[in-house]
């Protein structure tokens, strides 16, 4: 089914002003994954990056996947190649510390396939976990903490229909340690995220008829048995939270943040405003608060907002919960979906010179026309708390431009808060990471995406007067903006005051990742 190739790569290496720089060639942007950083459990240590994508078709009914690790130093790229099935469909990848975890299905075969890979290039181990159904033949995986292993999450069966799923822990060898069915007779239970250190597992849970009709639930299990802990249901009787982040602290509180909508049931349309809520390791509520749109958001975003929207109302979408001190900050952007009536004749080139859409452009529907609307990303908006949940402050960012992109087929459809989450998983929201400087004080990291031919990394400050600073990135020479544009742009955390920024040409099938410093 697969054969596995370790490649020594040819990789121009240079440094320029104190800073390097690595060029990997030969990317084709079909399966291109975009850059992400290796980072540790706590997502604050950088080890280097990674990036895969498909080079060839391989032997018949096969094609090959190339897989690259980049140093922390850019100064040394290893890749190995994998060799899979044509049908296969790459599921996601992660890193625990020690190892990466590259999960595939082959739904041909009614199999899922996983390889472990060190930060050399090595292949530590490979499994096949056999499927009873094709539609069964799909995972999601995250890594454990401190280099544990990883957890798995795969559909499981009821009468030939997936009504639920399994949670297993798996080690670095792919051997399971314990696993987890979890079932209903009616409706549907999913995970739709998972976090984790050495003692506690918590996933989001949901359980539903359908997209319309679901109900949330925060689950703790110990990591290392899967025994639950506790159980949070997510109605606390007027209103319902939805999924954006989770943390837990060294403590093993449970910090989580995002949207909420009135009613017991949701459906990802609209919210109706902002929550945040710590629970006690024991599951206790420790606070809880809500912060509602219409009465003390919108006002403050009237002052700032641009533009009117066609579509679904303005919408926020939290990306980060940070730690400041003696205050928590939530971290979002504003965003709409709207109608977008233009001809394809006249989008579709538009798209194509910008890099700017997300989906298939070629697909058409029964009246031969591409389905499109359009995805606004608006200004930042920072919401801080005190360490008694108290809400002190809510500070907008005004941005000088909003990014808009085109939303093709299967993404169009999606519902604003659903469409947001693939938005962001794609890298197209400017929010990037939080940092602190040789003061210790904290910044955001962000890029401006709003600007298609030149791209742009902005700092804004967490306190004081949120002072703005555009980055000086003094090797985009080297990426040769003439001889082809930029259709991927990547902020990354390196060390220090030091950041890495990824771009990708498709026309040059070229990757180039830099190291710049924000001061």
């Amino acid at each position: 089914m697969k054969k596995i190739i370790l490649l020594t790569a040819a990789i121009l290496v240079s440094a320029v002003c104190m800073s390097q720089s690595v060029e990997i060639e030969g990317v084709s942007g079909f399966k291109f994954s975009g850059v992400s950083p290796i980072l540790d459990d706590k997502g604050e240590s950088v080890s280097g990056y990674y990036t895969h994508y498909i080079v060839d078709k391989g032997a018949k009914g096969m094609r090959t996947l190339e897989f690259s690790i980049v140093n922390k130093d850019v100064t040394k790229v290893s890749q190995a190649q994998i060799e899979l099935h044509k049908y296969a469909t790459l599921n996601n990848t992660v890193f625990n510390g020690k190892n990466f975890l590259i999960s595939y299905d082959d739904r041909k075969n009614k199999q899922i396939v996983f390889t472990t890979i060190d930060l050399e290039g090595n292949i530590v181990a490979t499994n096949n976990i056999s499927a009873d159904k094709r539609r069964s033949a799909y995972s999601v995986v995250y890594p454990a903490a401190k280099g544990e292993g990883f957890y798995v999450v795969r559909p499981a069966l009821v009468k030939n229909r997936v009504k639920g799923h399994y949670l297993e822990k798996i080690n670095n060898d792919l051997e399971v340690e314990w696993s987890i069915e979890d079932l209903t007779d009616k409706g549907y239970i999913g995970i739709a995220n998972l976090v984790n250190n050495d003692d506690r597992v918590v996933v989001w849970r949901e359980h539903g008829k359908g997209i319309n009709k679901l109900k949330p639930q925060i689950v703790c299990y110990d990591a290392a048995s899967g025994e639950t802990i506790f159980t949070r249901d997510g109605y606390d009787g007027e209103s319902t939270i939805l999924h954006n982040q989770i943390r837990i602290d060294d403590e093993n509180n449970i910090l989580v943040g995002g949207a909420y909508v009135a009613g017991e049931k949701y459906k990802s349309v609209n919210n109706t405003g902002v929550y945040l809520l710590k629970l006690t390791e024991d599951g206790e509520e420790e606070f809880y608060t809500k912060i509602v749109t219409k009465e003390e958001i919108q006002p403050i975003l009237k002052e700032v907002s641009k533009g009117f929207s066609i579509g679904s109302k303005d919408k926020i979408w939290l990306e980060d919960v940070v730690i400041d001190g003696d205050q928590i900050v939530l971290i979002s952007e504003m965003f709409r979906k709207n109608f977008n009536p233009k001809p394809q004749a006249f989008q579709g080139p538009r798209d194509l010179i910008t890099g700017k859409w997300i989906g298939d452009m070629s697909y058409r529907n029964e009246q031969g026309k591409a389905p499109k609307v359009t995805f606004e990303i608006m200004d930042f908006i920072l919401f801080k708390f005190n360490v008694d949940g108290d809400l002190d402050e809510i500070k907008p960012i005004q941005k000088d431009g909003y990014n808009k992109l085109t939303v093709y087929n299967p993404y169009y459809g999606l519902y604003g808060m659903s469409l947001a989450a693939v938005v962001e998983r794609l890298g197209w929201f400017d929010y990037n990471f939080t940092s602190t400087n040789a003061d210790g004080e904290k910044f955001m990291v962000c890029s401006n995406n709003a600007e298609a031919r030149k791209p742009q990394v902005l700092t804004y400050e967490l306190n004081g007067s949120f002072a703005k600073s555009e980055i000086n990135l003094r090797q985009e020479a080297k990426v040769n903006l003439d001889e082809g544009r930029v259709s991927y742009f990547k902020v990354m955390r390196n060390e220090g005051t030091n950041i890495a920024v990824a771009y990708y040409q498709r026309k040059l099938k070229k990757v180039t990742i830099n190291i710049e410093s924000v001061e």
